[in-house]
């Protein structure tokens, strides 16, 4: 199979697809994007089709991809499966991977659809190639009568009337969200981090800059921790949270997304919770704060002891996904871990303390921080104390299963 993008003659809803050329997203040609996901999906050539002499800057592009340019004509004796585009086709990575595995191996055409509308995207089967142009215009009849696939997650097809709007942008937007996102992340963070974005990708700064600046704020708390203003610690903590989602955006939209990227960030997240600790372990140990009593003294070693706790709670989660996956998102660590050893294979605690596992993703961590300092950083290094003791638990539990299953040594 080899995918094809059509610059020019009539789409099927009668529109000229030249118009669309300029199309640009972030300041990337869209006929770029398309062709950034194809070879980032694992395509080493693509069809480029246009009768005209066409001529466009492919700035972003830097892997090889072999782009062969030919003719409507050419393209109807191809002898190979195609996977047709529109120029006009808005799709992100996700929707385009969908589609792809959809028609893996199938053994027969398809158009695929939103209801009852075509997205600007079919797969065309060897012998019906011949027939997929009428005088440069595609086949509508051939394309709306071959098997029809309605797609849960569609792409668009702008029209004529979205050009030069924000139509594409938005509708990028609309499907920014990771797939580990949790519902907090979704529908309130993103309303704050959204915006931000969408005026971040107007400028040059580079996603990493921006993880960078996201992650100092974050690491910052802890000065405010260590100073005894654990609210105000907190509220820096939760702004850098909703941050945090920026740089994914941006990197996402702008399709510089790299592994450096993901790990670059989640040090950085870390280094915030650290700093968190840390704050809260020197504010608990100065006497000027909380003066020696037996239960401060207590409480004081607890804090100590929850600063080593996350050394070695975190070391064990990145030992794991640095040897075992290519992902650099510690978001995805539980889903690999039940990839590999099924929760109904687990214990009963195990499986009890996973359906609350969700309470240390940061996007409900950091605002329970702002509830936690109102009530004391007692109740802090109390609470943190318990919730690593369970954390260690998943986590022994986790190596043993996984040693069971499969060498995790050097």
């Amino acid at each position: 199979m080899s995918p094809a993008i059509i610059l020019d003659g009539k789409d099927i809803n009668n529109e000229f697809l030249e118009i669309f050329l300029e199309e640009k997203i972030a300041n990337i040609n869209n006929i770029e994007r398309l062709i950034i996901n194809l070879q980032n999906e694992g395509f080493k050539k693509a069809y480029i089709v246009t009768n005209k002499n066409i001529e466009f800057e492919l700035k972003k592009i830097k892997k090889p991809i072999e782009l062969m340019f030919i003719t409507h004509k050419d393209l109807c004796n191809v002898k190979d499966d195609i996977l047709l585009f529109q120029s006009n086709v808005v799709l992100n990575k996700k929707q385009l991977s969908d589609i792809v595995e959809l028609t893996e191996d199938s053994n027969d055409s398809y158009s695929f659809k939103n209801q009852n509308e075509y997205v600007g995207v079919s797969y065309v089967k060897k012998d019906l190639i011949m027939n997929i142009f009428i005088d440069r215009s595609l086949n509508k009849k051939l394309i709306l009568n071959i098997d029809s696939f309605n797609l849960e997650d569609p792409p668009l097809l702008l029209k004529k009337s979205q050009i030069e709007t924000r139509a594409g942008r938005d509708f990028l937007f609309s499907h920014i969200s990771k797939n580990v996102s949790g519902w907090v992340s979704k529908n309130i963070n993103s309303k704050i981090s959204i915006p931000v974005s969408k005026l971040l990708i107007k400028t040059n700064l580079h996603p990493n800059t921006i993880t960078l600046f996201v992650g100092c704020l974050g690491i910052s708390c802890g000065f405010f921790y260590a100073n005894n203003n654990a609210l105000l610690g907190a509220l820096i903590l939760q702004l850098s949270t909703i941050l945090d989602r920026c740089d994914g955006e941006v990197a996402r939209i702008k399709l510089k997304e790299s592994k450096f990227g993901q790990w670059f960030d989640t040090a950085l997240d870390q280094l915030s919770y650290f700093s968190m600790f840390i704050g809260i372990a020197i504010c608990l140990n100065n006497p000027n704060y909380f003066p020696l009593t037996n239960l401060n003294i207590i409480i004081k070693q607890f804090s100590i002891i929850n600063v080593l706790l996350y050394i070695i709670f975190i070391t064990t989660v990145l030992f794991f996904m640095i040897r075992r996956t290519s992902n650099g998102s510690l978001a995805y660590y539980p889903g690999e871990v039940d990839k590999r050893v099924p929760l109904n294979e687990r214990s009963f605690l195990y499986r009890l303390i996973s359906k609350y596992r969700f309470i240390l993703k940061r996007e409900f961590f950091s605002p329970a921080m702002i509830f936690g300092s109102l009530l004391g950083y007692k109740f802090l290094a109390i609470t943190a104390l318990i919730l690593f003791i369970f954390g260690l638990y998943h986590q022994v539990s986790d190596y043993i299963a996984l040693r069971e299953r499969t060498d995790i040594t050097y």
